[in-house]
């Protein structure tokens, strides 16, 4: 039998369908033009109904990330003529709402990232992707629909191709999204060997094309003397020694783990909320775009600690880290707060600091870490 011989009826008709999918890619191009994606800091400040919008991103994102991958097990079904005459048209109407919601999803991400802080090889990666894949999708339907209308299990098969590749482009983006969220270890910490070693060297990979390389310090030579001529013995990059007890820092051993576990998933360098990074003791101390940071010897100034201290459910949300984040302890709070009045440095050694009675066993606990 010829595969563009029906074995039914005539399809009903996909009028409808194909004005949705030409308005859809209309508006996906139109919606780029007036809304270009930005991968480097936004050029002044957007609007406040651009900035609402842009919030709904991770609900707009959800959405076509469940539909488009629920189709996946549709379109297996239809891969045989008697699943696409029994599911076709439920497929069609999931990719249609699926591609809808996709187009949703990326206007909200590129809107969202006109709060600024979003930078970084995996928001590159997430954005990049998200476009590409969200274009695969369309193009997707437009196949799908010119195989249901010549009924041709040759186009279908296609379309699936096209589908199935972008959907997983659109996975990928949607990996290194999380990465951005929960830093690039969430999904491969606890990760079997033989899982993560592959993952890490893919992302490692993906992210080499999109960050800018850094400048390595020249590499420690050796030279020998002998009676011919001198030898320069390449010893390759030796990694300091971890230091002593006695010599280990306030900030970098002790205030700094904190900050990285419960601040710097937002405020690093991948991603700077409110212009915000915490990784470093400099960028810490100057603070973001709502002011100081930390103020040496003034906690009610110390605009981090202040936030920390807001209730949880504050009317004006914020209160940091954000509701369903992980949250500071009472003793990492008194710890923060403590190093603040004693100054804020980054040179006074643990052994040195006269350190509170009630708050030794978790400065020992990070240091143990």
């Amino acid at each position: 039998m010829s595969s563009n011989s029906p074995d039914t009826d005539e399809p009903k008709s996909l009028t409808a369908a194909w004005i949705t999918a030409i308005l859809l890619i209309v508006l996906y191009v139109i919606g780029l033009l007036i809304f270009p994606p930005l991968y480097d800091a936004p050029k002044g400040d957007a609007s406040s109904f651009v900035l609402f919008i842009g919030r709904f991103h991770p609900i707009f994102l959800h959405l076509p990330v469940g539909i488009l991958g629920l189709l996946v097990l549709f379109e297996l079904i239809c891969s045989t003529r008697r699943g696409e005459q029994k599911f076709g048209e439920a497929s069609l109407l999931m990719l249609i709402i699926g591609a809808a919601g996709a187009v949703m999803a990326v206007f909200a991400g590129i809107m969202l990232s006109r709060e600024g802080g979003y930078v970084g090889g995996n928001f590159s990666l997430h954005q990049t992707m998200g476009l590409l894949g969200t274009a695969g999708v369309l193009i997707a339907l437009v196949i799908r629909l010119m195989g249901m209308g010549r009924n041709s299990m040759e186009l279908l098969n296609a379309y699936r191709a096209v589908y199935f590749l972008s959907f997983g482009i659109m996975g990928l983006g949607a990996h290194f999204g999380g990465n951005m969220s929960h830093g690039n270890t969430f999904l491969t910490q606890h990760a079997p060997a033989w899982i993560k070693v592959p993952m890490v060297n893919m992302e490692k990979w993906m992210l080499s094309f999109v960050q800018k390389p850094k400048v390595e310090k020249a590499e420690p030579t050796l030279e020998v003397k002998t009676e011919v001529k001198p030898v320069a013995i390449d010893l390759g990059p030796t990694p300091p020694a971890p230091p002593s007890s006695d010599e280990k820092l306030v900030f970098e051993h002790v205030i700094l783990p904190i900050l990285t576990a419960k601040c710097n998933k937002c405020h690093c360098e991948e991603k700077s909320k409110g212009e915000l990074r915490m990784d470093t003791y400099e960028l810490a101390m100057k603070g973001g775009e709502n002011g100081k940071n930390f103020v040496a010897g003034k906690v009610a100034e110390s605009l981090s600690i202040a936030r920390i201290m807001l209730p949880i459910d504050d009317d004006d949300g914020e209160h940091m880290p954000p509701d369903g984040k992980d949250q500071l302890t009472p003793e990492e709070i008194a710890l923060l707060k403590w190093w603040v009045e004693q100054g804020a440095s980054d040179t006074q050694k643990v052994k040195d600091a006269k350190i509170p009675a009630e708050l030794q066993a978790t400065v020992d606990g990070i240091l143990k870490g």
